[in-house]
This record gives structure tokens, sequence and C-alpha cells, in this order.
């Protein structure tokens, strides 16, 4: 029996112990894999919406007395719905129950030949009389609430004047209404007559306004407003379309003849997009948009995209708040499609002769009526058409350039406004920021390790190791401060005297070294590892002279402005905050990482490999590249991977640092956008569940997937690494 039975019961307490901390580490490895995953999935959770296909489903469907339909529409929020016939007779329904709304109707007071909507309000119409009367109109919605019954009450209202306005015996007409300015056009034969009003309130008498007159050599068919009603479009059903200013009504400038149509087809429909910036021209069954722009010859149409559909086109109806269109073929399929991603979504068969349609305000319901009064309708689920591969990663013609390319836009002030969602310039800028980022740290923070592990004396080392890892508690946004409100200023200010720092150091460093190379060996012992703390003086002298050196540098070899011959000889423009500073500011930050588990790999040679071959009359340096530096070789390309792995997904630094621009340009006095700064600055004000929402957590998504596929290949590297060099 032993004598000491407390050490024989040990072994089963450590036991115990072991089992216990094993289980507790392995529950933990669990549970961050697990967290992880849970991330993960959630990310692709709310980002799979913007992929799935959009759908249509079939309403409600029901008969109306009204014969001879002229206009079928919707409330905002698409739960009642209007029908007017050519008696000026006013229907209102409950769309989801597909009944009528007793006692709701409203008569105009006028027969109706031609109805349209005011642009760019949904809600305004204008009534065209055969007799040439003009009536302004809007149909409001009322909203109220008894107990928890919700009631939508129809207000038929007049906004200038409840009669009608003699406009005589036209083709067609257009009426921009915004801010109180409203402007009149009417197409008659070969002359177009053009109102306008600065102010109009309560009445709207044709005489007091401004009137001009355009004749016309040609006949046309039709006219649109141009963008901000101060261009006209003006189109004839053989193709030809003739462009006028027309911001002075009286003074109308003719800008551009061309045709907007290939072949002999003619227009089978026009219409234009939200904003007007385009229009939508029907030629058989292809759907084509032109783009309104200004080019060296002046402004003009230009055809960016086509839609090709499997019969004619007749009807062309746009969304009224996103760049979408449905086209209606010959057999009354409606076709739902989208101008910024090219596609066509999906399509709805209505079983009845359509006289009217219409889509919802917010594009989640489709009307048909026939001219005897039948109603369909088609609940759409179309909530992302803006968004496919195409669009985030490739490159996409929007409205207002002169070509196809990467943008990143989310908003604008203007309602007509072309969302722009590339992802390219991101990931680009993403990518920029870190390689710069890099290029800095990598070099200081390898070669410090290795100076510090294998050459500095080790009082020294004990000092200079610490001293740099406590550098990684420094918070990021602390840095992001310094590099916007000090060091971006600091450099643009001495820009000529950073470039001959840089040119300097080199050589000051080299020659320092030759010259130490030449003294006595007694007193190249006496300093042995302790170079750095030798050369922090020389350092420092060096950057001062380089600062004084450069305003005679930049006097003589660059006309005294650095910044100037650079935009003048090479076209290279100066941001203050670009990815120099960037790069400067955040290599500060990922040094630290870099240099702590470089250095312990280079430190943690075993020291027989490095006595052995310091034995073998090998000099430290051979033996540094030739064997610590192998067997090293894991742990340094960890280091690496996991500072660019940091620089990836810094936030605050580029925030602050960088001007936040998504532009694609390699050059280091550029700015750029990273993911992780635009979800930072987007995600506050974006609507919850909308495409811009979901496109933020699609570049969380990537921005995971790209550095769980960086570590990935770091790991399979560094394990292939350690099994070719573990062995030494």
């Amino acid at each position: 029996m032993s004598e000491h039975p407390e050490l024989s019961a040990l072994p089963r307490r450590r036991s115990l112990v072991d089992r216990i901390t094993r289980g507790v580490v392995a529950l933990g490895g669990a549970a961050v894999i697990g967290a992880i995953a849970l991330i993960f999935f959630y990310l692709l959770w709310v980002v799979a919406p913007l992929f799935i296909p959009a759908s249509v489903e079939s309403g409600a469907a029901f008969s109306t007395d009204s014969s001879n339909v002229k206009l079928v529409d919707s409330s905002e929020s698409g739960d009642v719905g209007v029908v007017m016939d050519e008696d000026g007779t006013l229907r209102f329904f409950a769309l989801a129950e597909g009944f009528e709304l007793t006692g709701r109707e409203a008569d105009l007071g006028i027969e109706i030949e031609q109805v349209k909507p005011l642009v760019p309000l949904s809600s305004y119409y204008a009534a065209r009389s055969p007799e040439g009367e003009l009536l302004i109109f809007t149909i409001d919605y009322a909203v109220s609430f008894d107990g928890e019954d919700r009631k939508v009450e129809p207000v038929i209202t007049y906004p200038f004047e409840e009669e009608p306005i003699t406009i005589g015996n036209v083709t067609d007409f257009e009426i921009w209404f915004e801010d109180s300015e409203v402007r009149i056009a009417t197409l008659k034969s070969g002359l177009v007559t053009l109102y306008s009003f600065e102010e109009a309130e309560e009445g709207l008498p044709l005489e007091d306004g401004q009137r001009g007159r355009l004749r016309l050599e040609e006949h046309f068919d039709r006219l649109f407003f141009g963008p901000d009603g101060r261009w006209l479009y003006l189109v004839a059903d053989d193709g030809r379309l003739d462009l006028y200013d027309i911001r002075n009504p009286r003074r109308a400038k003719h800008q551009h003849s061309q045709r907007i149509s290939e072949g002999n087809l003619g227009l089978g429909a026009v219409a234009p997009l939200l904003g007007r910036y385009s229009l939508l021209v029907a030629s058989g069954g292809n759907v084509s948009q032109w783009v309104f722009k200004r080019d060296e010859s002046g402004y003009q149409l230009k055809s960016i995209r086509e839609f090709d559909f499997p019969k004619p086109v007749t009807r062309l109806i746009p969304e009224h708040r996103r760049k979408g269109f449905v086209a209606v073929d010959e057999t009354g399929v409606a076709h739902f499609a989208f101008t910024t991603s090219g596609k066509i979504v999906t399509s709805a068969s209505p079983s009845i002769d359509q006289a009217g349609m219409a889509i919802s305000p917010r594009a989640d319901l489709w009307l048909a009526a026939s001219a005897d009064g039948d109603v369909e309708t088609f609940v759409i689920h179309n909530e992302h058409p803006d968004v496919s591969v195409r669009t985030l990663w490739g490159k996409v013609w929007y409205e207002g350039y002169p070509e196809p390319i990467y943008s990143w836009q989310s908003s604008s002030a203007g309602n007509d406004f072309e969302p722009k969602f590339s992802l390219t310039p991101l990931l680009f800028g993403t990518l920029k920021a870190a390689a710069y980022a890099m290029i800095v740290a990598v070099p200081l923070a390898i070669l410090g390790a290795m100076y510090t592990a294998f050459f500095m004396a080790p009082q020294m080392r004990r000092v200079v190791k610490p001293g740099i890892e406590i550098m990684a508690a420094l918070p990021t946004v602390v840095l992001g401060f310094l590099a916007g409100l000090w060091l971006a200023p600091l450099i643009e200010a001495n820009l000529a005297g950073v470039f001959t720092t840089l040119l300097l150091l080199p050589v000051g460093l080299l020659l320092l070294a030759w010259i130490f190379s030449r003294l006595p060996d007694r007193i190249q012992k006496a300093s042995n590892g302790w170079y750095g703390l030798i050369a922090m003086v020389p350092i420092v002298l060096i950057v001062w002279g380089g600062m004084q050196l450069a305003p005679l540098l930049e006097t003589t070899f660059w006309g005294g402005s650095l910044r100037t011959w650079l935009l003048e000889e090479f076209g290279i423009t100066y941001d203050q905050r670009n990815a120099l500073v960037v790069g400067l500011a955040m290599g500060m930050a990922v040094v630290p990482t870099i240099f702590s588990i470089a250095e312990d790999a280079v430190f943690g040679v075993p020291r027989h490999l490095i006595n052995g071959s310091l034995a073998l009359g090998a000099t430290p340096w051979q033996t540094l590249t030739r064997v610590v530096l192998l067997t090293a070789s894991p742990g340094l390309f960890s280091a690496v991977m996991i500072g660019f792995g940091r620089a990836v997904g810094e936030t605050m630094i580029v925030l602050m640092a960088t001007g936040n621009t998504p532009v694609m340009d390699f050059s280091a006095f550029e700015g750029m956008r990273t993911f992780a700064a635009n979800i930072a600055v987007e995600m506050p004000e974006a609507e919850v569940d909308s495409t811009h929402f979901r496109i933020l957590f699609l570049t969380a998504l990537v921005l995971f997937l790209l550095t769980f596929v960086v570590n990935s290949i770091a790991e399979v590297v560094r394990q292939r690494l350690r099994a070719r060099y573990g062995s030494l």
C-alpha cells in the first residue's frame, strides 16, 4: 500500500479534469462553428428572396354596368378599383372581393374620347371629349377606421376648375403638372400648340398662359413630354421621331430628327418610362428602349437594349415608380419586364378582350377590363425585378450614361431615379484597400518579426514585442479619425515630401548599413542586437531631411506642384482621402496582428536547427533565409492571410479615410468604397425588406464567403507547408 495515498488519487482527478476540459473545449468549438453556420444561413435567408422568380396569381373577376370602358385603375393600396366609361361615369369596386361600392358613383358631366394621367402624377387625370373639351380631375382615396374596420372613400376633386377647358379637336395631347407649373401640349395635323402656366392654382384659362405653336413639315401621330416637361417627343407611326426643346414655349427649338424603328414594320406602341428619359418602342414582337442623351452632335435618343416577345406587342404600360413595364401582345397576354435588368420576369393571360388595362402604383396588381365592363385582376409577386447576376456583377447601360458601366448608386433625390446595384465596384474597393494595406503592412511586419525574433537583443525584444502587440488594442475608429482628419490633410500638403522621404529612406538605410559594416569589430560586437535602436536617429533625420528637401525638388523637377504635374502630364487626379492614406492607416492597424504571429513562428523554430546550421559554417543571414524561414513558413503564411482577412473586413478606417466613392481606379490617389464601409453607411437608411436592404445583406454574404474562401485556402497551404518543412 502506498505511503502517499493522495499521489495515487492524482491520476484519477487529472483524468476527470482532462475529460471535463476536453468536453468544454469541444462544446466551445461546436458552439463557434454553430454560430458561424447560423450567421451564414441567416444571411442566406435574407438574401434568397432576391432570386425567387416573379409570379402572377389570378385575383377577383367581376362585371360592371359600364359600356365602352375608357379607364381602369386602382388605389395606392390596391384595395379599390375604378372603371370609367364613355359617358364619363366613374364606378368604384372592392378589388379583393369583386363587388361594387354602392353609392360611390361619380359623373364627370362630359363624354369621354380619351383619358390620360397627368405627368408625373398618378392620381391626376385629364379627360378629353369628342367636342375638344378637356377636364382635369383627381381621384383620391380617403382612409378611415371604424374600430378595426378599414374604410376607403373615393373622392373626386377638380384641382383647377370644374368646367372643361376647350382645346379643340386634336389628335393627341399631354399635360405636365409639377410644383404648381402646368404645361399642356396638343397635336392636330401639322400643328403643335404649347401652353405654359407658372402658377396654376384655382383656375386654368388658356389665354392667361404662355402659348407657342410648332408648325410641322411632316405628319406625326403622338406626342410625349420629355424629362422635366422641358422636352417634347413627336412620334409618327412609321418610326420617325422629332425632338424639341420647349423650355420657352414661344421659342421652341428643334433639336434632332431620327428613326426609332428598324425596317418597314412601323410602330405598334410607344410609351415613356418613369422620368421620361426613355421611350419604349414596340415594333412587331420587339420592344426597344431608347434613351435621351447628349453627345457631340447634340441631344438625341439612342437604343440601349431590346426585348423580344413571341407575338406583336400592341400596348405598353410603364410602372408608376420603377423602370418596369407591361407589354400586351395581340393575343391579350401581358408580359411583365424590367429595363435595368433586361428581364422578362413573368406573364399573365386574361380571359377577356382588354379595352382598358392598368398596373397599380405599387406594381403588385394588374387590372384588365373589357369594353363591356368585365374586369379581371391579377396579383403580381415581383418585388425585385431589377436584380440579376448581370446587374450585380456585369456592366449595365443606365439612363444618362454614354456606355455600359459598373456603378453603385442606391439612392437619389429624384423619384425617377434608376437604382444602380453593381457589387463589382465594392469588391474592387475591398480588394484595393486590402492590397494597399498589405503593401505597407507585410514588409514592415514580416521583416520586423524576422529581426526581432532572430537578431534583436533579448532585453530589447522584451520591450519591443509587447509594445507592438499592444498596438492591436488601439480602436480602429481612432486610427480612422486620425487618418481622415490629420494624416490625409498632412499628406496632401506635403505630397512631394512624402515621395522624397520614400525615395531617401531605402538609400539612406543602405548607406547606414554600409558605414556600419566598416566600423571596427569591437564596436559591431558591442552593438550586436541593438541596430534597431541605433537606426532610429538616422531614420528621423532622413525623414526630416526629405521634408526639407521636397520644396527644392518640387520646384526643380515638378514645376512647383507635384499634384499639378501629375494631372497635366499623366491625367492623375488627387483626392485628399485616397488609397495611399488608407494603406498607411490600415497598414498600421494590420501590422500588430501579422507581426505577433510571424514573430512567434520565427522565434519558435527549434534551437538545434539554428545551432546546427551555424556549426556547419553558415552565417546568421544564411541560417535565417535557408533554415529558419522555411521551418517557420506555415506560421508566416498564416500571419499574412490573417492580416489580409483583417484588412478585407476593416470598416472604420476605410469609412473615415477613403471618401467612400465607389470608383474602379487602381490609382493610389483615388478613393474607393468597400463592402464593410458600404454596409455601415447605408444600412441605417435602407427600408426593411426592400431591394436595397437585401442587397446590403448580399454584400455581407459575399464578404463572409470571401473571408471563408481565403481562410480555407490559407489553411490548405499552411498544412502543405507544415508537411513539407515540418521534418527539418
